[in-house]
Order: structure tokens, then sequence, then C-alpha cells
């Protein structure tokens, strides 16, 4: 009789132990989602300037994908430790943006702080920014997710590219 109630003491208290943990794991649970959801923007308002003003340069005729992955690339670049790490440095860095050698770069932030930045082409482009600086990492493609984190490159004609989207290639 004594075996019975041990085993009944424990198993009740087994019982009440996991329920316990239960309840606690779904408040931290709780208390995550909701710090996700109140999460900030972890690029500055420099960098989503910058990144949409050569996105307009560099892909302003793509569709919204392949802004994206203009600016996937660009940030791949930065996280790289065969470039700089900043968006800026990354961007400036000499003879890697025509954009910024032929001055469309500069006539495209000039109207950005203008305010100019309206047309849904524009407006493409620093959603596309605003995405690649808050880490995505792929674009759709016939339903379907491609990822970007390999590519460092890309150009309207690039040797030994190993991805075609739009009038890009990637490699």
């Amino acid at each position: 009789m004594k075996l019975k109630k041990l085993s009944l003491f424990i198993f009740i208290v087994a019982l009440v132990f996991n329920f316990s943990t239960i309840n606690a794991f779904a408040a931290e649970t709780a208390s995550n989602t909701s710090t996700k959801t109140e999460t900030t923007k972890k690029y500055t308002n420099a960098d989503l300037r910058l990144l949409s003003s050569l996105i307009y340069c560099e892909a302003q005729g793509e569709s919204y994908n392949g802004k994206l992955a203009v600016g996937i690339v660009v940030m791949n670049r930065k996280k790289s430790n065969e470039f700089p790490d900043a968006v800026k440095d990354v961007i400036y860095q000499k003879y890697q943006f025509s954009p910024v050698t032929n001055g469309s770069l500069k006539k495209a932030l000039a109207d950005y702080d203008k305010g100019g930045f309206t047309s849904a082409a524009e407006k493409s482009c620093i959603k596309a920014a605003e995405a690649a600086l808050s880490g995505e990492k792929s674009i759709s493609v016939n339903g379907k997710s491609k990822y970007f984190n390999k590519y460092l490159f890309f150009s309207g004609k690039l040797r030994g590219y190993t991805y075609q989207y739009g009038h890009h290639q990637f490699k």
C-alpha cells in the first residue's frame, strides 16, 4: 500500500512539475513573441538612403525581385571578409559600382534628399533596400525561394556568372 501511495505522490509531483514547466515555457515564449514584434530596424537612414539610391541606379528597370537581388549582393559584400564592412564603404569602394564613377549615384542621392523618390519604381527601390538591410537573403522565382546569400557580384555582362535574373548576371 505504501508503494502505491509513494508512486501516486511521485506521479503527482511529476505532473505538477511538468505543468509549471510548460506554463513557464509558454510565458517565456509569449514574452519573446512580443519582443520580436517590437524590434527596431538594424540600419541607419543613411544606409537606407545610399542603398536605395544605388539600387535605383543599378536596377531601376528591373522587377522588385531584381532590385532586391542587387541589394542582397551589396549586403553580402558587407558581410564578406573580401570587402569593407560598412554599406557606404562597400558602395564607394573604388571601381566597384559604375553609378559612383559616372555621377548617377550622386544625382540619385540628391533626388532622394529632395523627396523625389515617389514614383512606383523609386518606392520599390526603397522597399528592396529595407528588405536587404533587414537581412533578406532570397527572392521569389516562380513561387520558389532563390537564395542569394553566396553572390558577391552582379552585372549586365559578367564573365563566369552562375545565375541570371532579369538583365543581371550574378556570381
